[in-house]
């Protein structure tokens, strides 16, 4: 039976995994690197030798799917601009993958590619409202409406880094990135905590962010807090908008610190007239490799049992 293959690029680490045609599901094989900061020739040759060599399929790949951040017009297979990697901008992913690989790719945004594989594999099958958020090196929402992604005019649908949580902040020039992205994503928090240390952000981390914390110390202990308060007022405008049924928490921070789940329903609660399921992604850090396979699976020809990729924009 062939395999299918799924790529996730991440900011930092980039997760490759077989499964068996039919079974997206079942991942066969995986690995994880980290990703190349060099740019996307470097993170493509990394992919390409750990698809081609290092997973060791033992029959041949006929379909991948890749997902990465950023925004992805997934008609012409180009990733526009993804700020947490380096130099990516009008990267032709589809046509370079399937030059490399010699197989048919979808692609899609990362964290769309969550939310759909948590619609088909997870508690929210029965859902057709689904909001999965995730909070890591950065923030963003996939959204899913009646059962299908929604990805917007020009694919930055669910991009809730750009949002901007306090008025203090209205004059001020957050792109690359956007404002929440810098307040409450894992790089920004690293960044903050540079700063009161006085030193160089490239030399710190939100794990050490948390862990200070977790230790006592009271300016991480605020850093974190208000970057929780923040999130959760993401979620309430989100909620407010889309009304969806779940919303889903993941990424490395998200899964990480239940508390922050905690913060969202009680900040739901005093918000909302409806407030959804907020629950952690079971499917934990697999999610976007997971809806990589799925997208895999949708354009390897098996029309038995591969999934149909719908949109309510871009298609």
């Amino acid at each position: 039976m062939a395999f299918i293959a799924g790529i996730d690029i991440g900011g930092t680490r980039t997760r490759c995994a077989l499964a068996r045609r039919g079974k997206p599901h079942e991942i066969y094989r995986k690995t994880s690197v980290a990703t190349p900061q060099q740019g996307p020739d470097a993170v493509l040759d990394i992919v390409e030798d750990i698809i081609c060599d290092k997973l060791g399929a033992e029959e041949p790949i006929c379909a991948v799917g890749c997902v990465a951040p950023g925004f992805t017009d997934t008609q012409s297979g180009v990733v526009i601009e993804a700020a947490n990697l380096n130099n990516w901008m009008n990267v032709p992913l589809v046509a370079e993958l399937e030059r490399r690989l010699q197989a048919p790719v979808l692609v899609e945004n990362d964290v769309n590619a969550a939310a759909l594989a948590e619609t088909r594999l997870s508690v929210s099958t029965e859902m057709s409202s689904v909001v999965y958020v995730t909070l890591s090196t950065g923030v963003a929402a996939g959204i899913v409406i009646d059962g299908k992604i929604l990805r917007g005019a020009n694919y930055c649908a669910g991009e809730i880094g750009n949002m901007i949580p306090s008025p203090q902040y209205l004059d001020q020039d957050w792109q690359p990135g956007g404002c929440l992205e810098q307040l409450a994503g894992g790089i920004g928090l690293a960044a903050q905590w540079a700063t009161t240390q006085g030193i160089p952000s490239n030399t710190t981390s939100a794990l050490e962010v948390f862990q200070a914390a977790d230790a006592g110390d009271v300016k991480a202990a605020e850093l974190i807090n208000k970057a929780t308060d923040y999130f959760a007022q993401a979620i309430v405008a989100l909620v407010s908008v889309l009304d969806p049924e779940i919303v889903i928490l993941g990424g490395s921070i998200g899964l990480a610190r239940p508390e922050i789940a905690g913060r969202v329903r009680q900040t739901l609660a005093r918000s909302v007239p409806h407030v959804p399921s907020v629950l952690p992604s079971c499917l934990g850090d697999d999610a976007p490799l997971l809806g990589s396979l799925i997208l895999a699976e949708a354009c390897s020809g098996d029309s038995s049992s591969g999934p149909t990729i719908s949109s309510s924009s871009g298609s």
